[in-house]
């Protein structure tokens, strides 16, 4: 298995710092198009590609189902890689409805946003508990959960749950990402990934 860490930000340098001195860790792919291979060179097992993470996770046929993507990107990966993958889907404006539904939502534009559990600035090393780390309190229904739920007439809702890895560092498998494309039917549609606490948005259509 190889972790694939999209987007080398401050996050992704975060989540390249964490996998690579776990002694677990597998291979480790970091791209971004702005990547300078001397910024890990002296790292073992890491390779650095420089090139756009979304047509990389499209066109590299040697990449396997089990490999793990870590979205490290300032967009919905998941639904940038499934317009790649299918030309017919287009983005579109998310229903209004949905402001109502999501907790702290932020929209990024007209079909695309953001929402979250906390109404503050989480810690980068949150574990998942089953408490929050910050207030101490029982965490309430994961938002994926949540956002599975989500009934907008003429819509169809896919969510994709984002899997901890370690402390703050979460992700999808390569299979995950290839099985989107065929959930999408005909129409409408939002296309969330999630974790327990923070989501993003994405209105999609075929």
């Amino acid at each position: 298995m190889k972790y694939i860490i999209a987007g080398f930000g401050i996050f992704g340098r975060l989540a390249l710092e964490r996998l690579s001195s776990d002694a677990a860790a597998h291979r480790i792919i970091v791209i971004d198009t702005n990547l300078e291979s001397q910024a890990i060179e002296n790292l073992s097992g890491v390779e650095a590609i420089r090139a756009d993470a979304v047509s990389f996770l499209v066109e590299s046929g040697w990449l396997e189902d089990e490999d793990l993507v870590i979205p490290m990107v300032p967009f919905n990966l998941a639904a940038r890689y499934v317009r790649g993958n299918h030309p017919e889907i287009r983005e579109i404006p998310l229903p209004r409805e949905l402001d109502a539904m999501l907790p702290n939502l932020f929209r990024l534009n007209d079909s695309n946003l953001c929402c979250s559990r906390a109404s503050f600035m989480c810690p980068d090393d949150c574990p998942e508990g089953e408490l929050c780390m910050v207030t101490g309190e029982p965490r309430d229904e994961p938002l994926f959960e949540t956002l599975a739920k989500i009934a907008i007439p003429g819509f169809g809702v896919i969510v994709q749950r984002s899997f901890q890895v370690l402390p703050g560092i979460g992700g999808y498998s390569l299979a995950d990402l290839r099985s989107l494309g065929p959930k999408m039917k005909q129409g409408p549609c939002v296309l969330a990934t999630s974790c327990k606490c923070h989501g993003i948005l994405t209105g999609l259509r075929r």
